[in-house]
């Protein structure tokens, strides 16, 4: 086994890590999402002319996990989100808005691969995540228990596309807002898995934490001046021009 930054390999040891046993990506337009406000803000929605979001952002996502039938080892993973927008109100032209928020819920079905586990799983540091199953029929007098997969989301920051103020019939005075949204996330299903890994060393922090102490002013000199920020940046050359001139070249030469 080689050396790592200079230290030599001490010993194997086996961890437990999360693996990844599968995922996916999703890029999902979410369009016409009707968003629900409190009775307050329902009020000030009512009286708007028209609607601009300024903000949206995923509170909370939750999960529902279940077995695929029939396709051992895959489940289908329900994933859940919760959106807060930001939700400017302007009853006329040039009148200054009135700031509400809103939520709405969109869930997303996808079915991935992650494994089997026959054993329960019990741990201090974790609830435990078990699936139960009522007996078929016939003597069954236990359930059938197994260790479920453990689901992850990550998502990007939500993309407003549109934003717009719809009346319901007469003779009610209610409007909706209906938002579509624009979402990037990667689905995981992994589990809890011994491994075999070199050891090196302790992960010993190369640096000391230092204490701030400087005034302000003494803080901002040190803040690099930002040239970008006042001179914008010109229109690149794509490389395929350089490529273009150099087959050019070699063709002349020829």
């Amino acid at each position: 086994m080689s050396d790592f930054n200079g230290k030599p390999f001490k010993e194997a040891m086996c961890i437990e890590a999360m693996r990844v046993f599968d995922s996916c990506s999703s890029q999902d337009c979410l369009e016409d999402l009707a968003f629900t406000f409190s009775q307050a803000d329902q009020t000030v929605i009512n009286a708007a002319a028209y609607i601009k979001s300024t903000c949206i952002d995923v509170t909370d996502v939750s999960f529902a996990i279940s077995p695929v039938a029939f396709n051992h080892g895959f489940y289908a993973v329900d994933v859940t989100y919760t959106f807060r927008a930001q939700i400017e109100a302007y009853e006329a032209a040039g009148a200054a808005p009135t700031v509400v928020y809103g939520t709405s819920s969109f869930t997303k079905k996808v079915i991935l691969f992650g494994s089997d586990g026959g054993t329960q799983r019990f741990s201090t540091c974790e609830p435990n995540q078990i699936v139960t199953t009522s007996p078929t029929s016939g003597c069954s007098c236990c359930c059938c228990t197994a260790a479920m997969p453990c689901a992850s989301v990550s998502v990007a920051a939500p993309m407003c596309l549109d934003a717009k103020l719809v009346a319901e019939p007469a003779p009610s005075e209610e409007k909706n807002v209906l938002i579509t949204i624009g979402l990037f996330a990667i689905i995981q299903l992994s589990r809890p898995v011994p491994i075999m890994v070199p050891v090196y060393d302790y992960c010993v922090p190369g640096k000391e934490c230092s204490t701030n102490s400087d005034s302000p002013c003494e803080m901002f000199e040190k803040i690099a001046f930002p040239t970008v920020e006042f001179f914008p940046r010109g229109l690149e050359e794509p490389h395929c021009k350089e490529e273009n001139d150099t087959e050019g070249q070699g063709e002349a030469q020829g």
